[in-house]
């Protein structure tokens, strides 16, 4: 009977042992997996703040060079909203109410062809496109230079 007993404890002992190891296993795995997903979340952070800073230094440049005539309203506007459009959501502002003036001239600009397929319109179409392009940027000239004043202070700072 003692050599049954010696032999179900050596059989308990091995098979809490190799239950022990498996759950090690499992335990560093685990530790594996959440070290891995911290560093994963690490880089999202760098990309998002890597995308942000980007964007700030696009949108000021372009509002600079708009607020210096070194550019047509319209294009800064174009591209602004392009830039606005993208910003990350945890603090997007309502570009339609806080910058009503580059949302109207983009409204304006916006289904325009440009590069190649302008190019390629007819040039009657394309002067009455410049034409009515040229009629807003005149119409909204003081109220993009206001948003573009709001973009500098806004995101200067940031």
């Amino acid at each position: 009977m003692t050599i049954l007993w010696a032999l179900a404890l050596l059989l308990g002992a091995a098979i809490i042992a190799a239950l022990a190891f498996y759950a090690g296993k499992l335990l560093w795995l685990l530790k594996q997996q959440n070290e891995r997903q911290q560093q994963e979340q690490l880089l999202q952070q760098v990309k998002v703040l890597e995308k942000k800073r980007y964007l700030q230094e696009s949108i000021v440049l372009i509002s600079r060079a708009m607020q210096e005539q070194q550019c047509e309203l319209s294009e800064g506007a174009l591209r602004l909203w392009v830039l606005l459009d993208h910003w990350p959501q945890d603090n997007k502002p309502d570009a339609i109410q806080t910058y009503p003036g580059l949302y109207q001239m983009y409204q304006v600009v916006k289904n325009m062809p440009t590069h190649q397929a302008r190019k390629d319109q007819d040039k009657k179409l394309t002067r009455q496109q410049d034409k009515q392009r040229q009629q807003a940027e005149i119409d909204l000239r003081e109220l993009i230079q206001l948003d573009v004043k709001k973009l500098l202070e806004r995101f200067q700072q940031a």
